[in-house]
Parts: C-alpha cells; structure tokens; sequence
C-alpha cells in the first residue's frame, strides 16, 4: 500500500489557491466601489452646501456673509463657480464625472481643487451676485 497522508494536504492549499484566485478581485473591485462611492457622497454634500448657503445669502439681500465648512476629497481636476451653478470635474469611477448643481442666484468666485477641509466664504454683493472664496 501506498502511504496517501500528503495528497490531502495539498488538495487543501490548491483549493485554498483557488478561492483565493476569485475572492481577491472581488474585494478590491468591493473596496474600490465604496471609496468611490463615499467621495462622491463627500463631494456632492459639500457642493449641495455651498448652493444652499448662496441661495440664502442671496435671499437676505446685499452684504450678507455665510461661512460654511466644507471637506474636498481628493481627485478634483477643476471648478468652476460661474453663472447659476457650481461645476466639478473630479476623477472616480475610471474617468472623469462631473458634480453640479444650480442655484438661484447668480454666482462668481473660485475654490480649491486640493483634498482638505476649507472655510468657505459666501457673501451677498451689491451687484446681485453670489461671491464664494476661500477665506483667508
């Protein structure tokens, strides 16, 4: 007879290999979906925020300032506060997606494109603009 003890143990390790061949893509596909997912939420909550504040600064009327803090995540290409919307251009999901939402009023100013938590200034002009600017 034929002494069998070690065929067990590596039927073991090549099953073993074998989940682990499907399951390791399957986790970092999993892990990759859910940081895209929470930086887009992370994203759209900051700039749905800062419509809102320019919304109710522009409802109060002229030389009316909100401060708002707000947390960029990473990945932003561009921004453009201009006419009656706030414009990202961020990299997620393979490409590059765009963030916006309209206001009510009509907007000027710039903000950073870093990852990082920002004091933002939103102030009600004379002119019936919104101006957002970091602030200093």
């Amino acid at each position: 007879m034929v002494d069998k003890r070690g065929q067990a143990g590596i039927e073991y390790v090549i099953l073993i290999g074998i989940l682990l061949v499907f399951l390791i893509p399957t986790i970092y596909y999993s892990l990759n979906e859910a940081n895209n997912n929470v930086k887009l939420t992370q994203l759209e909550s900051s700039v749905r925020r800062l419509v809102k504040a320019a919304d109710s600064v522009h409802a109060i009327g002229p030389g009316t300032i909100e401060i708002i803090t707000i947390t960029l995540p990473s990945g932003i290409q561009s921004v453009l506060v201009n006419g009656t919307r706030i414009l990202m251009k961020v990299s997620m999901f393979g490409g590059i997606s765009d963030v916006h939402f309209p206001s009510n009023a009509e907007l000027t100013g710039t903000l950073p494109t870093t990852e990082g938590t920002y004091n933002i200034r939103v102030e009600s002009q004379r002119s019936g603009k919104v101006n957002i600017t970091q602030r200093q």
